[in-house]
């Protein structure tokens, strides 16, 4: 989470508990970009960017009045921190913390910070006198935190900005804050909000944040608070909602009180209470769609704190409100005019946009298609959304990001009119590893320098074009006109209104095909696979990534790279021979007609000469390859078998009788593909897709 987001963490700052084990994982993490930084400096480059760390702890001075001493000098107030080590059964603040916040109840020099006048906070062997010192709704910190947010709220209204808050409710759980840029919020700062274990004084806490509909992520199996409200949640949810009705949750929820709490047992005041807390909580957790309470079990078989980004995420967006035109078409019934009914609704969507696109932005940065698809697409699936070119930027370019391509693909994303010229030369000057496009392509086939950090604008013509000339023999394979042109929803050629579909399917795959050929040159197999999934000729691009991954493996410096790469080509290799494969098996007449047809992208070169200039022995060894050589061979002509008794006569006698007297052809050679197929019926050279939307 503080890699790709600016985020920060909230504690009670006490050296103890969750604050403790955070403060360690922030410690470990210095001390990984301090060695990072050091390695970086004495290999002579530049540190690697990182988000600032921000651990802050908010603490009360009678908390902690062992660990600060308070002096004035020349009615100047100063205030000197010490953070010792922890001591035997008291409090002390975590050195690990970057920040702390100290509340004072009394004015410096006053009487409540006098050690000697107040008894020290101790830790007792259960850590309830702990729970009772942080969890209480009436408690110094809690009351601080709630005007912290306020104001925090405030700062984020003033300079516009949306930051995602996830404060603690516990000793045991952390707050996060991740500024955001969104224009149109009106919620300010968004919260999310974790609970583990937790006390009965938690409860109110989380009942005051299910009121103000923050949602809340719960840590199922942690102790008192959490597997309460668990508990009764999966009640209500397994059985008639009329159990809220019902003494016998009631009843449960007392006997686990007592249970945990011995000294509830005589307070019926207390304990009716906090049993009316958690029904609340429950009853309200989820309205209007929106879901405010997320469970995450703890004693699950797979570790659950290895999602925890993926689980604070996911409450955010189930919580968050959606932007909808029902409000606009209710307020359009009240007597607003037409025209003010069209400026709201324009509003609304434009709110809506701001909002997808940042939610968008959020799962791009934590890397998580799957909430993508789950919480943001299939949501607004009735409501059109265009896919802002800069999230699908990110996604071609980042690593580890391609599920967001094949994502964004499946929205109709439309490609020609997203890679003109420029935007490609840009793919190339802003990839975030080019060592193997410089080693291979520019310094191994261009024999240039690489040393220019960007390439220049006439790389298209001067150099790309070359080096896939060089690859797989194509000249003149990029065409910057055709591809601005394609862009700009120009489509060359003369053409009928009802074939007004070819030529946008035409310019679509190619610049499918040029986005696959720039994530091999970069060496993304990744990106490349599943942007090769979506071709409608799968076969001749698997044969051409092959070819291309083969060329390239010489150039590789490394026997690790070059490896890796000749194994890459094996599998578009494997990829190829196995579609082939089944494509025999279902429709043998289908696969001899696209290994005779040619095709105009690639040199109107059939399958079975791109598998040959490959060099690609296991496709060409195939028994369809091989048959379909054979009947090249002998020009479709073969001799028929026709049984006269007992006597046969040999395929050479047939042919010499057939070519000296001619008149036997007729009824001893067959005219027609091997294996008795129909002839094949010549077709266009191109099998368009049918383009959808």
């Amino acid at each position: 989470v503080v890699n790709v987001s600016e985020v920060w963490f909230i504690t009670n700052g006490i050296d103890i508990g969750m604050p403790k084990v955070i403060g360690s994982t922030f410690r470990d993490e210095i001390l990984l970009r301090r060695a990072d930084d050091t390695w970086a400096k004495q290999m002579d480059r530049e540190p690697k960017e990182h988000k600032k760390l921000v651990l802050i702890g908010i603490v009360c001075d009678d908390d902690i009045k062992d660990s600060i001493h308070f002096h004035s000098v020349e009615d100047k107030l100063k205030m000197e921190i010490k953070v010792p080590q922890n001591e035997h059964a008291k409090l002390s603040l975590n050195s690990d913390h970057t920040h702390f916040i100290i509340i004072r109840k009394s004015p410096i020099g006053s009487s409540s910070t006098n050690i000697s006048e107040t008894k020290p906070t101790t830790i007792d062997a259960d850590n309830k006198l702990l729970e009772k010192i942080t969890d209480s709704t009436e408690n110094v910190t809690n009351k601080f935190r709630n005007r912290f947010e306020a104001f925090l709220h405030q700062e984020a209204l003033q300079q516009v900005i949306t930051p995602v808050k996830l404060p603690s409710l516990t000793t045991h759980c952390q707050p996060l804050l991740i500024n955001k840029s969104n224009l149109l919020s009106e919620d300010g700062f968004p919260m999310v909000c974790t609970l583990v274990h937790g006390t009965p004084e938690t409860i109110e806490l989380v009942y005051r944040k299910i009121q103000q509909e923050i949602p809340i992520v719960v840590f199922k199996g942690t102790g008192l608070a959490a597997d309460l409200i668990a508990f009764a949640y999966e009640e209500i949810n397994t059985k008639n909602k009329k159990i809220f009705e019902d003494d016998y949750l009631k009843v449960e929820l007392t006997r686990c009180l007592v249970d945990e709490y011995p000294e509830l047992k005589d307070n019926n005041l207390k304990r009716n209470e906090i049993c009316n807390y958690v029904m609340s909580i429950v009853k309200e957790a989820d309205k209007e769609g929106r879901k405010f309470l997320s469970f995450v079990d703890v004693n699950s078989t797979i570790p659950p704190l290895n999602d925890f980004h993926k689980f604070i995420l996911s409450a955010l967006l189930q919580g968050q409100k959606t932007v909808t035109d029902d409000k606009v078409n209710v307020e359009s019934k009240e007597n607003i005019s037409l025209k003010q009914s069209d400026k709201l609704k324009r509003i609304a969507e434009l709110k809506r946009n701001a909002q997808i696109k940042q939610n968008l932005l959020l799962t791009l940065d934590w890397n998580l298609p799957d909430l993508a698809l789950s919480e943001i697409f299939q949501r607004y699936d009735g409501m059109k959304y265009s896919i802002h070119t800069k999230l699908f930027d990110k996604a071609i370019l980042e690593e580890n990001l391609e599920s967001f391509v094949d994502l964004f693909l499946d929205r109709e994303f439309v490609l020609h009119r997203y890679l003109n010229s420029k935007k490609l030369i840009n793919l190339f000057n802003q990839a975030k590893d080019k060592d193997f496009f410089i080693i291979t392509s520019l310094e191994g086939v261009r024999s240039l320098t690489g040393d220019e950090e960007e390439v220049e604008e006439d790389f298209i013509e001067k150099d790309l074009n070359e080096i896939i000339k060089r690859l797989m023999g194509i000249s003149n394979f990029f065409c910057k006109s055709e591809m601005d042109n394609n862009a700009a929803g120009i489509y060359l050629g003369h053409i009928s209104d009802k074939d007004i579909q070819k030529p946008k399917i035409r310019a679509e795959k190619t610049s499918l095909q040029h986005l696959i050929i720039y994530a091999v040159l970069m060496n993304r197999h990744k990106l490349a696979k599943i942007l090769w999934k979506r071709s409608s000729e799968p076969i001749p691009l698997a044969l051409i990534c092959c070819m291309m991954f083969k060329n390239l493996a010489p150039y590789c410096h490394e026997s690790y790279l070059k490896s890796l790469t000749i194994k890459q080509a094996k599998e578009f290799s494997d990829w190829a021979v196995g579609i082939l494969d089944k494509s025999f098996n279902e429709d043998n007449n289908r696969t001899f007609e696209m290994l005779d047809e040619r095709h105009p992208d690639w040199n109107y070169m059939t399958i079975v000469e791109l598998a040959y200039r490959a060099d690609n022995r296991d496709f060409m060894a195939h028994p369809v390859c091989q048959k379909w050589v054979t009947r090249q061979f002998y020009g479709e002509i073969t001799p028929r078998e026709v049984s006269w008794g007992f006597f046969t006569c040999p395929k050479y006698l047939k042919i010499l009788l057939s070519a000296i007297l001619i008149f036997p052809m007729w009824f001893w050679i067959n005219f027609s593909p091997i294996g008795q197929a129909p002839s094949v019926t010549k077709k266009n050279a191109e099998i368009e897709p049918k383009l959808g939307g």
